[in-house]
């Protein structure tokens, strides 16, 4: 009885192991960007492979659609795979032109590229749209910092601090333009 049981278990994990993968599966993975997986370099490729396969069910349109490019985005962004990260953004943005994220994340691109004055149009996009984005204020400040232009960067490092605090992203960006002004 008990060898039953065993083998019973070993037939059904090698099962599931052979299985498809669900949609359940790919989004969970996909959209993983906040967790442990994010942060581990060897989950990147699956997180970026996820998104490809809910991207190339063709189910998908509009809002939900746009989520996933800029999931796969930022996987890819994460692979330092910066233009097919910059591509993937682009049409997030096409499908979704009022988003945020679309041109925050673009931007953050654009800096890693240095491409200063890209990134400073796109955060400045960004809080149009939303002016109480605190990310894009506190981002904005980084890059008029890097170009020496003091003023602007405290205006917007103060800016960023008297925003409503509305999520652990605003605390970040309050917290770390806090310190912008504190330093020398």
């Amino acid at each position: 009885m008990r060898r039953l049981i065993l083998l019973s278990a070993f037939v059904l994990v090698a099962m599931m192991a052979a299985a498809p993968r669900s949609y359940a599966d790919d989004h969970t993975v996909c959209f993983s960007l906040g967790s442990e997986s994010y942060k581990d370099k060897d989950n990147f490729k699956t997180g970026e492979d996820a998104c490809a396969r809910m991207i190339k069910t063709g189910s998908f349109s509009g809002k939900g659609l746009a989520s996933i490019y800029r999931a796969r985005g930022s996987w890819r962004q994460k692979q330092s795979q910066l233009d097919a990260s910059l591509s993937d953004y682009d049409i997030a943005i096409k499908m979704q032109p009022k988003n945020v994220e679309g041109f925050d994340y673009r931007a953050d691109v654009y800096q890693q590229k240095g491409d200063l004055d890209r990134a400073l149009a796109d955060y400045g996009r960004a809080s149009k749209l939303d002016p109480a984005y605190t990310a894009a204020h506190y981002s904005r400040g980084l890059i008029f910092e890097k170009k020496k232009d003091l003023d602007k960067a405290r205006s917007e490092y103060k800016t960023t601090i008297g925003l409503p605090s509305r999520d652990r992203i605003a605390e970040w960006a309050q917290d770390n333009a806090r310190a912008r002004l504190k330093a020398p």
